[in-house]
């Protein structure tokens, strides 16, 4: 069937603007531009920093940078006003032209400039005018401009979703140049596209964002009509290199005889950009460091930079707030006692505020140092209309202490009323939660839709610790689909971005797991190994250091469960596995407490007595929803006779 101008919707994304003569930088460009300035990376382009970074979405980077006071807007203006439109974006215009209609989340000009002034833009926030063909939900230079996280997450506005949903009715969508990471755009994407013909999206090749693409429009994947549009040869004159999604889609129109942009244009897609950065505006803007610092997590590095700025009479107060916020977020047991006091406060007035805002945050100091039952009875009688912290705190404090089902359950109300509240922060938490306790409790395919659909998105929207934190998830999913590599990979990047952060309770979880992979591996002597590198871990210290729950009882016990099973299995010392298990059974933790009964019954089994421990471990591991201790202990109460008891891993 012909495709015609007028039956296209076109959805633009910066990579249209990547190639020459625009020469527009992408995101990774101007991110390590800034950081540049800002004295937070080298110029070694290898430099680690510079990764842990990479990972944040563009605006929650953005948001930092105005928090700290540094202007980005007009900075965006000057960076993004350069270039010349590409044949890319004259293919764009003279479809528009044409009847085609055409949507881009970029802030430059240059499709209208391409299409001339006869394609006026209908740009955010102004609402969807009738007749436009071009639309920049986004905003456009000049003008008001969706960068940061917080606008973001208000979400597309009811006039632009509505219009959005008319222009794609019937008609074929063509995505160039998009990653489809936009968190205004992502959550309607399949619903939207539902009324749409076919889908074709011309991007640069790659097996993670294609099989995001794919999760993004399951209805258009599971009938066949997305097309992720392979790359196609270059053309003869031009130079050898790598794909180029501009003449994936240069080509495509002129092969459907939609639009021919004159051959040289075509020709110049293939030279290589070479942006040009102007310095950042608003000098000085050293208040921005720390804020970046924190928002990777490197606590001690931007208490020292808000404190340098503390000789600075203008940004006084900005560093004794910050101070004051790294306090508050990152105190230990003497924070949380001190905010006990605020209960003494009169709730009236601005005082009834500073009280709320104390309970919360003395609850939230509690909850990382491991004070479960506290943090229980101060969340007992949350409504739906809670603030979102509560709830995400109930949720860790029922998964490690009570109902692995009742705290995905919590966590679930928790995402509701944190994307309520437009908190990319408190989003992600929640979401962690909830698929943390999705996987403790066994529901496998849940936790992996939860972690893909709810925690990836918004993890790189909040801070760098939640994208590790979604690592450690997929490592505990590879350790229950028994691949041992790809755990090791996983938590292996989980850990590096912990110790990016200094964020010793991260590092703690991911060497604890990596004990259940290497029995899973069978490398006894790493091991071994591995085990001494946790237990000097446990005794060190640090003064920049986050280690919320030194010594805590839940971390030492996970620990004694690995030992009893290496015991029990791979060195098959009896009397050492059935001591630890001992010092378990007992666990305040009833995970732990199943875990060890568990073990206990494996040991009668194995030496030929009834599993009667087995029955603790059912009733408990019930109880909880621990259905993979649930499923053992049941395994061994109807095993025919004595046999030896699988490995168990846990993690």
């Amino acid at each position: 069937m012909t495709i015609r101008a007028r039956d296209l919707f076109l959805f633009v994304g910066a990579g249209a603007s990547r190639s020459v003569p625009a020469g527009l930088p992408m995101f990774d460009g101007l991110r390590r531009q800034i950081l540049l300035e800002l004295g937070l990376v080298g110029d070694r382009t290898d430099d680690p920093r510079a990764s842990a970074y990479a990972e944040l979405a563009p605006e929650v980077f953005m948001l930092a940078l105005s928090r700290g006071g540094v202007a980005v807007v007009p900075w965006l203006n000057d960076v993004l006003g350069a270039g010349e439109p590409n044949a890319a974006h004259h293919a764009v215009a003279r479809l528009a032209a044409a009847g085609a209609t055409v949507w881009t989340v970029n802030f430059d000009h240059l499709i209208e400039r391409a299409g001339g002034p006869e394609l006026v833009p209908c740009a955010w926030p102004a609402a969807p005018a009738d007749g436009a063909k071009l639309f920049k939900p986004h905003g456009t230079l000049g003008g008001e401009l969706i960068v940061d996280a917080e606008a973001v997450l208000h979400g597309l506005p009811p006039a632009w979703e509505e219009r959005l949903r008319a222009d794609v009715a019937g008609r074929t969508v063509v995505f160039l140049g998009y990653r489809g990471f936009d968190l205004d755009f992502q959550p309607l994407w399949d619903d939207v596209l539902a009324a749409a013909r076919d889908v074709l999206w011309f991007d640069l090749p790659n097996p993670a964002e294609d099989r995001h693409k794919r999760l993004l429009l399951p209805g258009k994947e599971a009938a066949g009509r997305l097309h992720l549009r392979p790359p196609v040869s270059r053309p003869a004159e031009a130079p050898p290199g790598g794909p180029n999604p501009s003449w994936d889609f240069v080509h495509w129109c002129r092969t459907e005889g939609l639009a021919d942009v004159d051959q040289a244009l075509v020709l110049r897609l293939f030279d290589k950009p070479a942006p040009v950065f102007p310095p950042l505006p608003g000098q000085p803007y050293e208040r921005a460091k720390p804020v970046l610092q924190g928002l990777l997590g490197e606590i001690g590095a931007a208490r020292k930079s808000y404190r340098a700025l503390l000789g600075r009479p203008a940004h006084v107060r900005h560093a004794v707030r910050g101070l004051i916020e790294l306090r508050l977020n990152h105190g230990g047991r003497s924070v949380a006692w001190a905010l006990s006091g605020a209960r003494l406060l009169p709730p009236v007035g601005r005082l009834a505020a500073v009280r709320r805002l104390a309970a919360v945050k003395r609850l939230t100091v509690l909850s990382k140092t491991g004070s479960y039952r506290a943090v229980l009875h101060g969340t007992g009688d949350l409504t739906a209309d809670s603030l979102s912290t509560l709830w995400i705190l109930r949720s860790a404090a029922l998964r490690s202490s009570a109902s692995l089902d009742a705290a995905a359950e919590a966590a679930a109300t928790a995402w509701d009323s944190a994307r309520a509240e437009h908190h990319p922060v408190r989003i992600a938490h929640a979401a962690f939660q909830r698929t943390l306790a999705l996987m403790w409790a066994d529901r496998l395919d849940e936790a992996r839709t939860c972690l893909e659909q709810h925690l990836d998105p918004y993890a790189a929207l909040a801070a760098n610790r939640w994208v590790a934190w979604a690592d450690f998830i997929r490592g505990g999913l590879a350790v229950r689909a028994g691949d041992g590599r790809a755990a090791t990979a996983h938590f292996r990047r989980s850990e590096d971005r912990f110790q990016a952060e200094a964020l010793d309770d991260g590092v703690a979880s991911v060497l604890i797991a990596r004990l259940a992979v290497l029995r899973l591996r069978g490398l006894d002597g790493d091991f071994e190994e591995a085990l001494a590198e946790v237990e000097h871990f446990q005794r060190s210290k640090g003064r920049q250091r986050l280690r919320y729950a030194r010594n805590h009882r839940f971390m030492r016990h996970a620990v004694l469960l690995e030992r009893a099973e290496f015991a029990r299995v791979h060195t098959r010392d009896t009397d050492a596995a059935l001591r630890l298990y001992r010092k378990v059974a007992g666990s305040p933790y009833p995970l732990h407490a199943s875990q060890a009964q568990l073990g206990l019954a494996m040991l009668e089994a194995e030496h030929h007595h009834p599993p009667d421990h087995a029955h603790v471990a059912l009733a408990t591991a019930t109880r909880i929803g621990a259905r993979r201790h649930a499923h053992h202990a049941q395994a061994l109460l109807t095993a025919p006779g004595p046999a030896p008891a699988p490995e168990f891993f846990f993690c």
